[in-house]
């Protein structure tokens, strides 16, 4: 199993997004929402910009 490293977090009232990245896998997001339940895409971004965008547009989406 590899390990994953916290490379971004942004917070929004309520929300909070990260990203992490995984060696040669590449970067990915997630949300904490207001329940306190952890969401994931499962996807795997290049970028982690890409990754930050997807987790973004999910909560302003959902808010």
């Amino acid at each position: 199993m590899e390990t994953a490293t916290l490379v971004q977090i942004s917070a929004f009232t309520d929300w909070i997004i990260g990203v992490s990245h995984v060696q040669n896998l590449g970067y990915q997001c997630w949300v904490i929402n207001p329940e306190l339940d952890l969401l994931s895409d499962g996807a795997v971004y290049h970028t982690s910009l890409a990754a930050m965008t997807a987790g973004r547009t999910f909560v302003e989406r959902s808010r």
